[in-house]
Parts: structure tokens; sequence; C-alpha cells
């Protein structure tokens, strides 16, 4: 099924009429902050037209990278704070950065309560493994993990997916199930691990309940008995509960999705690098992430901040050849990374190895001509910077010929204010500075920045006719 009455979701600055009345100025025009797309899908399953949400990562349409998926059932009331935590989180490199749809109601009760009147999978279910998530396969470079939120009668959805669509979805978020919608729930979890002795689930899920009392706790632990038994005994399912004893049934989704992403993605931050470090080395931390990639079904690289970290507590300590091994690790697995190169050199230079120091600071600056931190140390080690590499230094004329907008529909927009340019996609704006008449670095004016490099391409005239992302990003034709 074809893509159509795509719209964009936007947050926008409304002006209060109560404001105006008083003697407020009307505010200045803005710009929308994109949070997603709404798409419609004829279902077949549902037998009528669908609405769904997708949020992309922010960096999406210039990188090539692929991402878990996470579905979201009551779209219209989850899908905004949902993908804000995400991106939260993923910034703060607890969880990988996802892809997030929402899927809103047109007939909630039928739609999430349908199992309990039919045997087998839902119509929803039918809609969401066999309809959209094709779907979304099919149009955004997807990675073969998806995440099932429910809450409430959604809770109690994810669980019968968990039954009776095995191995659709890596993991489940059970926010606050509403027990007392299905009072079988629990029967019916017994009897269908009691059916499925075997380990086929490879599942993980977190159950996060509310303030309920009385009976519908106690269902609630009966239902975490019944999970946790199987979690326990045959190992195929990974499963945390929380009670949240100070959160209502309305307003649990909040935590409960934060603390679910990060139990389900758990070790996707190391706490303490260098404590695995001491334990066995940089094998050690390897195989945290090869275990990782294994648990999750997609690759999950070593990051860098987690060898920067254990770089830096060797070298503290002046255990070089060590701080040696573990930085030249991260410049094979980040060779565009300055900051990988700078430590380096650093602690080649206070091994003694001044040449080789050097050359390590030459390969830096040739990537950034600029780069405050390998020039000071040049200087320090009584060499002029500007013998290895002149800093980049693009006129105003010059830089004027690479404002405009790049890939078809437009992926990057390039304009030029005052002696700096700046690229924006939909979600984000960077600042572009010059590597060298051709090359920029870009970068995010932000704590948790993220960036890359980009380089114009330009024809046997001199005119600029595209543009491609550095790290395996797509490459863009200058827009007519």
């Amino acid at each position: 099924m074809t893509l159509r009455n795509a719209f964009t979701l936007g947050l926008l600055l409304l002006v209060v009429s109560s404001g105006l009345a008083l003697g407020a100025s009307p505010a200045p025009a803005g710009e929308p902050l994109l949070l997603g797309q709404r798409f419609m899908l004829h279902s077949q399953a549902l037998g009528e037209e669908r609405g769904y949400q997708v949020h992309r990562p922010a960096d999406y349409d210039i990188s090539s990278a692929r991402y878990p998926v996470l579905y979201v059932t009551d779209g219209a009331e989850h899908f905004q704070h949902v993908s804000a935590t995400v991106d939260f989180l993923a910034a703060a490199g607890q969880i990988p950065p996802m892809l997030v749809v929402g899927i809103p109601n047109t007939n909630r009760f039928r739609d999430l309560l349908s199992y309990t009147k039919e045997q087998g999978a839902s119509p929803l279910l039918k809609f969401i493994t066999g309809e959209l998530a094709p779907q979304i396969d099919a149009h955004y470079r997807t990675l073969p993990y998806r995440m099932l939120m429910g809450w409430s009668d959604g809770g109690l959805f994810a669980l019968h997916a968990l039954m009776n669509a095995p191995g659709a979805f890596r993991s489940y978020l059970v926010l606050a199930p509403a027990f007392g919608d299905d009072l079988s729930m629990t029967k019916n979890l017994s009897a269908f691990f009691a059916a499925h002795q075997d380990a086929m689930l490879n599942a993980d899920m977190y159950m996060g309940m509310d303030d309920v009392k009385g009976r519908g706790l106690s269902r609630a632990y009966e239902a975490a008995a019944v999970l946790q038994e199987r979690a326990g005994r045959v190992r195929d399912l990974r499963f945390t509960f929380r009670y949240y004893a100070d959160e209502s049934h309305m307003s649990v989704p909040m935590r409960g999705v934060q603390d679910g992403l990060r139990i389900v993605f758990e070790g996707w931050e190391l706490a303490d690098p260098f404590a695995l470090y001491e334990q066995g080395g940089l094998a050690a931390i390897e195989k945290h992430f090869t275990a990782l990639s294994g648990r999750l079904g997609f690759p999950v690289e070593l990051p860098e901040d987690a060898l920067f970290s254990t770089f830096n507590s060797l070298e503290g300590g002046r255990r070089y050849p060590e701080a040696v091994q573990v930085i030249s690790r991260a410049v094979a697995l980040y060779p565009q990374s300055t900051t990988a190169l700078y430590y380096l050199a650093r602690v080649q230079g206070r091994m003694g190895d001044k040449p080789q120091s050097i050359d390590t600071l030459k390969k830096l600056l040739n990537m950034a001509p600029g780069d405050g931190g390998a020039r000071n140390l040049l200087r320090e080690m009584q060499v002029d910077p500007d013998t290895l590499a002149a800093a980049a230094s693009v006129s105003s004329k010059d830089l004027a010929k690479y404002a405009g907008r790049y890939g078809d529909p437009v992926v990057f927009a390039i304009e030029q204010r005052g002696e700096r340019l700046y690229g924006r996609t939909v979600e984000r704006e960077y600042l572009l500075t010059p590597l060298s008449s051709t090359r920029f670095r870009f970068a995010e004016n932000s704590v948790y920045s993220s960036g890359g490099s980009i380089e114009f391409r330009t024809d046997a005239r001199g005119r600029v006719t595209g543009l491609s992302f550095g790290g395996g990003g797509p490459e863009l034709a200058r827009s007519k």
C-alpha cells in the first residue's frame, strides 16, 4: 500500500486570546518543531482505514544507519512523550536511537480487547504484524528488532501479543495492565507456557504497575509470578516487574516507559567500563558488547565513550602501554574521531615518542585543520601547527556558492549567515566549519551534540552539484 495523506505533526507556538485582550503584542511567526508524520493505511484485518504516526531519529536523513522500531498502542495519548523519551535516552547513550510508530485508536475497546471474544490473534494484532510492520520495514531503514508498548488495556493486548504472535516482537513494555478487564489473563499465560515448554520466546518484558490496590494488585502479582517463573525456568524471557505506589493509572506511563527502556536495553551504556577492564582487559569490554549483540539480535558497536573512559583511567594511572592499546582500538573503530586521535597523540607524547605523536597529530589536522587541542599539543612540543596543516579559511564569496538545498525531496538546506554556514534538516540545525575549501565538519550546538563531515562536489566549471556525508551517509544532488 502506497503511503498517502501524510502531513507533518508540529509543536506550534500559540497566541493566547486572553493575552491579546490584556494588550500583549501578537507573537512573531515561528517555524514548527517537528515531532513526526501521520499516515493512513487501509487494513484488510480491521476492514477500515487506519492512521499511524512515525517519529524518526534526528539524523535519519543524513545517515545510513538502521534502527529498532517501537510500536505504541494508544498512539494519540502516548506517541509524543514516548518519542521524546526515546530521543532523550538515546542522546544520553543509554539506549539505541529508535523509530517510534504510534497507533491511534478508532474504537479502543474493540481493538484492544477483541481477543477476549475469539481464539487466536486479534484483528489489531494481525494489522500490526501483517500490515503495518511490513509497511514500516518497506519504507524505513529498520533493524530486525521490534518492541511493543501497551498501557492499561493496551498492556493486556501486549500480553496477548506475546502468546499469539511469539517472535513478532523482541521486547514488551507492559504498563498498568487492566487485569480487571480480563480475569482469564493469568490462567491463559500459565496454559500458554505449559503448552510451550521449549525455549521459543527470546524476548524481554518490563511490567510496571500503577498504585492499584486490593484485588487489582493481587492479580498483577499473580501474573508477574507466572512470567517470572517462565523467565527463571526456561530462560527465554527476561522479565522485570516494578510497582509504582506513587503513580496513578494515568501518570504511570511516563516513568514506566523510561524505566522500561533502560531495563530492556540494560548494558547499552557501561556504568564503569574501567572496572570491567580491570577484570579482564579490553577483551572483557569487547565480550560485553558481543553478548549484548547476541541478546538483542543486531550488532552493537563498542562505543567510543567506553573506550575513552577506560583510556583516561589508564593514562591517569600512567599505565601508558595499556592506554595506547585501548585508544588504538578506538581509532580503528572510529577512524573519523578527532578525539581518539588527540588522545593517542597525547599518550604517545607522554611515553616520549615525539615523532609518533607528531605523525598522529598530522593525521588529525588533515581531518580538522583548525582543531584547537591538536594545535596546542603541537605548540607544547615546540612544533608550528601551520607547518603540518594550515587552518582552513574559506572566503565569504566561496561560502555563498554552497548555500542552497540538497536532495529531492530536500534533505539538507544550507544557508549563509555572515561568515558562517548552517545546514538544516527538518529536525535539526548544524554549524558547518571548514576543513578545506570543499570539506566541512558539521555539529549541533547542543550538549548532546551530534555531527560528522560533508564534502561538496563540483563540476569542471567549479559549480556545486551536490554533497556527500562522511561515515557512509547519503550522497545528495543539489536541488534545482
